[in-house]
């Protein structure tokens, strides 16, 4: 049903609904896409901690790796591991110590080190950076397994890792020296503690296995299933969704294929977009609100308009049927006293005209003046508002500035209180408008204005009397044009005649054509589909007198060609 045919109730609330309704959208849409921006802020801050604790981990131990290689070529670590036998006490004491203090520095060079120490088989010792004690053969085992420094360089062993260089790597293997480190699990759990980004979470590094983990904050439960999860979905890249019961959490993963070691991050959705989800609960409940806010308002606001209109309606169908004493008495002083008075007015006048012997006749005037401003093309307001909302979501800064610019410039010029202008004026608005399109179609088609001689420069004409004829060119001449189009107006004097041509290289435009603009321009009485070249025509002879003219033929451009000749009087230049 149409909502015209709808009662005055419908009518109310359907426009106070279509007011709110945008509003309310937009609310949930900002709503939507802050809950997105949130989630992909934090999940690129998640990504990037992430990173930048894998890269930290990797700085510190490529660090250690190469002092324990510089290490496995040093005299003392040599000498004690192969010639300790033919030492003095003396000696060995003194190269004792000297390795404890080197691998003092080592274990001092990294918070993630727990103890640096040498094993020596040769003296069943190991020496660390605080002490000389034996190692117990399955630890020494443990430390002789072969591995890769650059590719995932930890043993693991009884929960703990290792970082350890055999001397010689080859069989057989360690039976010289082995330097290794023990990594603390505690300083690693602590730093695992400052990852948390945002909400309810937590941390865990372990070696792609699982075989060594450590786990900080508050984790999901049940673990075993948490395991599983990492050994199965978890990959590099895009957050993972995790479900746990009814909690729902992020699950981030980064591996460091120079450690061997990966790290995941679980944070737990309600606590990150859980205020936006709340307020957007609370949206939708004021939404509702509000249109039930709407529905009392239009209720109200209909009785006050529907009580007083059925007593107006009543009086006009009394005097429909012929009751010309009826008189309205107004109980408010709102507008509807002001319609009970016309009414009551009108009434009165009516019995004065019915009393009348003699009803005056009214002339209608036999021909009208057009109208002296031309009405704004809807199309090209629509147009125009089209181009400037794509530059800016293009931010084409410049672009919308100078559209914006020669926009206020046509729109005043059209609206400003004024019949007549100097031709001067008008060549300007027409150049704002051309700059305007010129933005709409870039360099698809150039417009030239030639230059307006002194003397006409003051001539007083019709305002937008010439911007027709450029929109005509635009519009019937070379919008549709596959290559390059030019407009070209002139300005000259002949005589006592102005001359204004408006030519264009169109291709479309054969004799038929032509000759059918001619029959309009001899003929502007007879009604036609182009109502700016006629419109054109009468209001110059309106102004100027029948000598005024426009005419028709074909540009050397190859196009059509409008010729405007207008009278002057030394007088009005």
């Amino acid at each position: 049903m149409r909502m015209a045919r709808l009662p005055l109730f419908p009518k109310l609330f359907l426009t106070f609904l279509v007011l709110i309704l945008p509003l309310v959208t937009l609310s949930m849409i900002v709503n939507v896409r802050s809950e997105r921006l949130v989630r992909d802020q934090i999940t690129s801050a998640a990504q990037d901690k992430l990173r930048d604790y894998l890269h930290s981990l990797e700085g510190d131990f490529g660090t250690l790796v190469t002092l324990m290689q510089q290490y496995v070529l040093d005299d003392d670590f040599n000498n004690l591991a192969y010639s300790s036998v033919i030492l003095t006490d003396e000696q060995f004491t003194f190269m004792v110590k000297s390795v404890q203090r080197k691998l003092l520095i080592l274990k001092n060079m990294s918070p993630y080190v727990r103890d640096a120490f040498v094993n020596l088989p040769a003296l069943d010792r190991k020496i660390s950076a605080v002490s000389y004690n034996e190692l117990p053969p399955e630890e020494a085992a443990a430390l002789n397994t072969m591995v890769d420094l650059y590719e995932s360089p930890f043993t693991r062993y009884d929960g703990r890792l290792w970082l350890s260089l055999p001397v010689p790597n080859s069989n057989p293997v360690g039976r010289g020296f082995t330097i290794a480190l023990e990594l603390s699990n505690e300083a690693l759990l602590a730093s695992l503690g400052s990852l948390t980004v945002s909400g309810d979470g937590g941390a865990l590094l372990h070696d792609g296995e699982l075989g060594w983990l450590l786990a900080s904050g508050d984790m999901p439960s049940p673990r075993e299933q948490t395991l599983a999860f990492l050994q199965s979905g978890a990959s590099d890249g895009e957050p993972a969704l995790y479900a746990e019961g009814k909690e729902r959490y992020y699950a981030f993963h980064q591996t460091s294929p120079v450690l061997g070691l990966s790290l995941a991050m679980f944070l737990e959705e309600k606590s990150l977009i859980g205020p936006l989800r709340q307020y957007a609960a609370w949206l939708w409940s004021l939404s509702i609100a509000a249109v039930a806010l709407v529905l009392l308002f239009s209720y109200r606001l209909y009785r006050m308009i529907h009580t007083p209109m059925k007593r107006l309606v009543g009086a006009f169908r009394s005097l429909e049927s012929g009751n010309l004493n009826q008189q309205l008495k107004a109980e408010t002083g709102d507008e509807f006293n002001y319609l009970y008075h016309q009414f009551n007015r009108t009434v009165n006048r009516l019995r004065e005209l019915i009393d009348e012997v003699y009803v005056q006749r009214y002339q209608v005037k036999a021909a009208e003046l057009k109208q002296l401003q031309s009405q704004i093309n809807p199309h090209f307001l629509y147009n125009s508002f089209f181009n400037l909302y794509r530059l800016a979501k293009l931010r084409d800064n410049d672009k919308v500035i100078a559209f914006s610019w020669h926009l206020g410039d046509y729109y005043k010029y059209v609206t400003k209180n004024a019949d007549q202008v100097e031709l001067e004026q008008e060549v300007a608005f027409c150049r704002s408008y051309a700059a305007i399109q010129s933005i709409r179609f870039g360099d698809h088609i150039v417009i030239q204005f030639g230059d307006i001689p002194e003397p006409l420069r003051r001539l007083t004409v019709p305002k937008l009397f010439l911007q027709p004829l450029i929109e005509n060119a635009y519009h019937h001449g070379l919008e549709d044009r596959a290559d390059k189009g030019l407009i070209d107006i002139t300005f000259s004097r002949r005589e006592t005649c102005a001359i204004i041509t408006v030519e264009d290289n169109g291709e479309s435009l054969d004799e038929a054509a032509i000759q059918q603009i001619r029959s309009l321009l001899e003929e502007p009485e007879r009604p036609v589909d182009s109502e700016g070249l006629r419109n054109v025509l009468q209001r110059i002879r309106l102004h100027y007198g029948e000598q005024a003219s426009l005419t028709a033929d074909r540009s050397p451009l190859g196009g059509l060609r409008i010729t405007m000749t207008i009278p002057i009087k030394e007088a009005s230049v």
